[in-house]
């Protein structure tokens, strides 16, 4: 079994992708919550260390690591590529398909299961955080990292931007993102870790079975913006300016 303990989560998820899923099952927080060294980060969980261990020794060792380890070693502008065609196309996508099934199900089952009503104006909530944070990134800080990027491989040309330091809008970024993780968590206290009532039919298992992927898969769009991308971009500034 692998010593982890001095390492942080954040540190242990870019080191070995695949360890996300086990956090997933954990909800050890390895996103917003990846500062927190690994022992600290199982607490807060209420998850045992050793058994935590255990499983992500069981995934390495049946599963391939190599599936994302490419992106610590990728140019950004490969690392943001790879962002907004996976998840930002993913969260778009969800957004506009969830959106009805939610209304539907709510609509339906909302007077038996009150709880149905708070989560879809939770979930509408976060989707209203979401699509303009989507923008900022992809209009806004992701160019001008790429130009970063650019000047310091090829025409030597500093980038002006209008926030001054890229440490201001990736500060915004990751405060959107902590407001994004906190409705998440909300969602799962809302539906008590998406159990299905007895009866549920087939709408409402769908809606709690997407709603957990979507939680999934903005785990790991926050995981490789704060963990990976931004520290990055915030060393490619200082490397360009100095």
């Amino acid at each position: 079994m692998m010593n982890l303990t001095t390492k942080t989560v954040r540190e242990i998820a870019l080191e070995m992708p695949l360890t996300t899923k086990v956090f997933e099952e954990f909800k050890i927080d390895y996103c917003c919550g990846g500062k927190k060294l690994f022992l600290e980060a199982c607490r807060n969980a209420g998850a045992n260390p050793e058994s935590v261990l255990q499983k992500i020794d069981n995934v390495l060792e049946i599963e391939n690591q190599n599936e994302l380890e490419w992106l610590n070693d990728a140019p950004l502008s490969k690392l943001i590529e790879h962002i907004i065609e996976t998840h930002h196309t993913f969260t778009r996508d969800e957004i506009a398909n969830l959106s009805p099934l939610m209304a539907k199900v709510a609509s339906r089952h909302g007077e038996r299961h009150l709880e149905l009503l708070v989560l879809e104006k939770t979930f509408a909530e976060l989707c209203n955080d979401l699509i303009p944070h989507l923008l900022k990134e992809e209009e806004i800080l992701f160019p001008y990292v790429e130009k970063l990027e650019k000047a310091l491989k090829d025409t030597g040309v500093v980038p002006l931007s209008c926030f001054g330091t890229v440490n201001n809008p990736v500060r915004m970024m990751m405060t959107e993102h902590d407001t994004a993780g906190d409705l998440l968590k909300k969602m799962r206290e809302i539906t008590n870790d998406y159990a299905l009532p007895e009866g549920a039919c087939l709408s409402y298992a769908a809606l709690f079975n997407r709603l957990e992927a979507f939680e999934k898969d903005l785990h790991q769009h926050i995981h490789l913006e704060n963990n990976l991308l931004f520290p990055k971009a915030i060393a490619l500034e200082e490397k360009v300016f100095n």
